[in-house]
């Protein structure tokens, strides 16, 4: 009972000062948002948000941010501002409580999930001046607060996520026809706001579908599942007309390197930095989870053991060849817009590469606890260690890039 009470107790230390964190980050991220409805794309406060609004307002618009900003705009003028910069903020911190429900479900405790979850919000490059000038120019970010269709499309992707995850986890014995027609609705609604989600996570599901029939769940339910890509199909041809249509001058081609180059000077170092972390738990756990792999498909009972690790590094995959091999033709030809599915891919990448790290270290722990520590962990606690500072080192950046956003300072900062 007594050891009970010392747990919330230490608990409450946590979760009091991260309610009041992340009441202050709310404010400032209406503060910051409200600025960027007020100023052009140019010098302070600078952001894409007010594009967005004018091209809303002057009647055009693919996403479905388009209408709502209309329906904004019945407002007063200070009003109409406010509700923009609040729903941009409601999105991103519904972000921040669905990252703390992800980590909270992949076991790892509320401590350590409230840190976690603070850091992956934050999670920028490891930036090193003489490789790239910019912060997040050349980079590419998970952490993204100027784009307004980015901040939700993030929040509603990570739903599509977490839903798929609960559908996919359990369909091979029973499936909610509601659950399906939810996840359907949801990913139209991501894709109405922007398409670079669906293009990534596609072809990846539909892999998943395959692997899942080999392991035994039954056909109908998957073809039930693959049905939910039919109103987002739908949405896209919407969108194909308004971006790319004969009048429009735009087009997609199939061109190497055009855009990683468009703003990198050193790209493939740019790319690594991007997500350093990410790739030294993939090393570090690339054999294990290979194995584990190779023994569910053996065993076709156990299902896709780190089927959320597998889903995020193949939808990487897929973001990556899109992001290096096309690009856009026409007025959106500077906009680099195939890198926005790949900054959510790394956003993805960093959540489930947390947690495979917190993993780690609680095992670390406990065979220190239960004096089981031998000569081959030391190893192990080498990687730890060193892992723990690039994170914070990437969290760091990403907290100065915020700071120096709520300042005024552009984008371009370096």
């Amino acid at each position: 009972m007594k050891s009970d009470n010392k747990k919330k107790i230490i608990n409450a230390f946590f979760i009091i000062p991260a309610v009041i964190g992340f009441t202050f980050y709310c404010f400032e991220l209406v503060l910051l948002h409200y600025n960027q409805t007020l100023f052009p794309v140019t010098g302070k406060y600078e952001s894409d948000l007010f594009a967005h609004i004018e091209m809303a307002l002057d009647g055009w618009g693919y996403s479905i941010l388009a209408v709502i900003f209309r329906l904004f705009a019945f407002l007063p003028e200070f009003g109409f501002h406010f509700a923009i910069a609040s729903f941009l903020c409601i999105c991103e911190a519904g972000t921040i409580a669905l990252t703390y429900i992800l980590l909270r479900n992949n076991k790892l405790e509320t401590k350590a999930a409230i840190v976690l979850t603070a850091m992956s919000g934050f999670v920028a490059p490891a930036y090193i001046r003489a490789i790239q000038p910019y912060r997040y120019i050349g980079y590419q970010s998970g952490s993204i607060w100027h784009n307004s269709t980015y901040i939700v499309m993030k929040f509603t992707a990570l739903i599509c996520i977490i839903l798929y995850l609960f559908i996919s986890e359990k369909y091979k014995e029973k499936m909610s026809a509601l659950e399906v027609i939810a996840f359907a609705i949801l990913l139209a609604i991501t894709t109405s706001v922007k398409t670079n989600f669906i293009l990534v996570f596609a072809p990846v599901a539909l892999l998943f579908l395959i692997v899942d029939r080999i392991l035994g769940v039954p056909l109908k339910r998957l073809l039930l599942c693959a049905l939910t890509v039919i109103p987002s199909v739908a949405v896209i041809l919407f969108q194909e007309y308004v971006l790319f249509g004969e009048e429009t001058g735009n087009g997609i081609v199939i061109e190497p390197l055009y855009s990683v180059y468009l703003r990198a000077e050193k790209p493939y170092f740019t790319m690594i930095l991007s997500a350093a972390f990410p790739i030294v738990i993939l090393l570090f756990n690339i054999v294990p989870v290979l194995r584990d792999t190779f023994l569910d498909f053996k065993d076709k009972k156990r299902g896709l053991t780190h089927r959320f690790f597998l889903l995020s590094w193949a939808m990487w995959f897929v973001a990556f060849a899109e992001y290096i091999l096309l690009r856009e033709t026409g007025q959106r030809e500077l906009d680099d817009n195939f890198a926005w599915g790949y900054d959510f891919c790394i956003f993805i990448l960093f959540v489930v590469s947390i947690i495979y790290f917190a993993k780690t270290i609680k095992e670390l722990i406990e065979k220190i606890k239960n004096k089981e520590f031998a000569a081959t962990d030391v190893f192990k606690t080498i990687f730890c260690v060193l892992t723990v500072a690039l994170l914070i080192y990437h969290t760091y950046c990403g907290v100065f890039f915020f700071v120096r956003l709520t300042q005024g300072i552009t984008f371009f900062m370096q």
